[in-house]
């Protein structure tokens, strides 16, 4: 009986300590983004991640901007955006601003913008992470 309640209680704590490691990181895993951004000043979304820490900066790593373009790329979401990382190239590695409007639980995506210049469409992939 002694030794039941012991395992009952450790599995009960192990599951609450998955549990709230779980919510606890929601946000802070890294997820891949591959998507086309416009011409001539055109935007391109990734997927939507839940934010974890209220106001966090994110983190992004670009492995390709195609045809030796540049991009600027910031977190976007309804309840308000960051400030724009500017000339985001192949091999990029960088801190995205965050936005304190930006709280935890809210949806959260990259957005990334050509210049008005740039006449073609411009594939980008990378990973990121909204933090």
């Amino acid at each position: 009986m002694f030794k039941k309640n012991i395992l009952r209680g450790i599995t009960a704590a192990s599951v609450a300590t998955m549990l709230f490691a779980a919510t606890a990181f929601a946000g802070t895993s890294t997820t891949g983004y591959n998507t086309t951004v416009g011409k001539f000043n055109g935007s391109g979304y990734s997927d939507y991640q839940t934010k974890a820490i209220s106001g966090a900066n994110g983190w992004i790593y670009s492995t390709r901007v195609g045809g030796n373009y540049t991009v600027d790329v910031r977190m976007n979401s309804s309840a308000g955006n960051g400030s724009w990382l500017r000339n985001l190239n192949d091999g990029t590695s960088a801190s995205l601003p965050g936005n304190s409007a930006q709280t935890a639980g809210k949806s959260i995506r990259l957005k990334f913008s050509n210049d008005i210049t740039t006449p073609v469409n411009v594939q980008v992939e990378g990973s990121w992470k909204s933090n």
